[in-house]
C-alpha cells in the first residue's frame, strides 16, 4: 500500500531539486530528476561515484525520453512484466554525457512497481543508482539509509522496496539480447 503522504513528500522534495533515497524494486536507491545536473552531481559526490558510471534513468514509459534513443523501443521493453529489466539504448547526440558516463548508450528502466511509477508520473524521469557509498553494498533497509546516508540526503522515503532478491535484467535494445540475467 502507497502511503500518499509520503509519495507526496518524496516527489514535492524531488521537484524542488533535492536528493531522495527511495525503495526499488529490490534496494534502496539515491535518486532526482534526470535533468537537475546540480542534483545529479550531488548524487555523485554522496556516492564518491566516478561520473563516468553514467545512471539509470527510470521512466514510466519509453517515450519520456524517446529524442534520445537511437534505435526503436522493442516491443517486449514496453509490455514487459515482473522483474524490471534494464535496457541499453543507443543515444543521440543530444543525450547528456552526465547521464551516459561519456558512453554512447542510455540506460532506461521502465518501472512497474506501483510506489516507483507513481512517483515518475508525479517527478517526471528519475536518475537511479543504489543507495550506498561507491564499493560498498547497496542499503537494503531504510534503517541502513539513515545510518549511512542519512546526512547528505533531502529526505528518505518510508516506503519499502518491491521485494526482488536479484539487480534487474540487463538488455540490449537493439537486438533484445541478455547481458544480464
Amino acid at each position: 500500500m502507497i502511503s500518499l503522504s509520503d509519495l507526496n513528500n518524496t516527489a514535492n522534495v524531488i521537484v524542488s531539486g533535492g536528493v531522495v533515497a527511495i525503495p526499488t524494486e529490490g534496494v534502496w536507491g539515491l535518486s532526482c530528476q534526470f535533468n537537475n545536473f546540480e542534483a545529479v552531481h550531488r548524487v555523485i559526490r554522496i556516492k564518491t561515484r566516478a561520473p563516468e558510471k553514467g545512471f539509470i534513468i527510470l521512466v514510466k514509459e519509453f517515450s519520456e525520453l524517446a529524442n534520445w534513443y537511437g534505435c526503436r523501443v522493442r516491443a517486449e521493453a514496453m509490455s514487459e512484466i515482473g522483474r524490471p529489466s534494464t535496457w541499453i539504448i543507443p543515444a543521440t547526440p543530444d543525450c547528456p554525457d552526465l547521464l551516459t558516463g561519456g558512453r554512447e548508450t542510455l540506460a532506461v528502466r521502465r518501472v512497474t512497481m506501483p510506489f516507483l511509477k507513481a512517483l515518475v508520473d508525479r517527478t517526471g524521469p528519475l536518475i537511479s543508482t543504489s543507495a550506498n557509498v561507491s564499493g560498498r553494498p547497496a542499503c537494503m533497509h531504510r534503517h541502513e539509509v539513515m545510518v549511512r546516508l542519512g546526512t547528505h540526503l533531502d529526505f528518505v522515503s518510508r516506503a519499502r522496496p518491491q521485494g526482488y532478491q536479484k539487480p534487474s535484467t540487463i538488455r540490449y535494445m537493439k537486438t533484445g539480447a541478455l547481458l544480464r540475467r
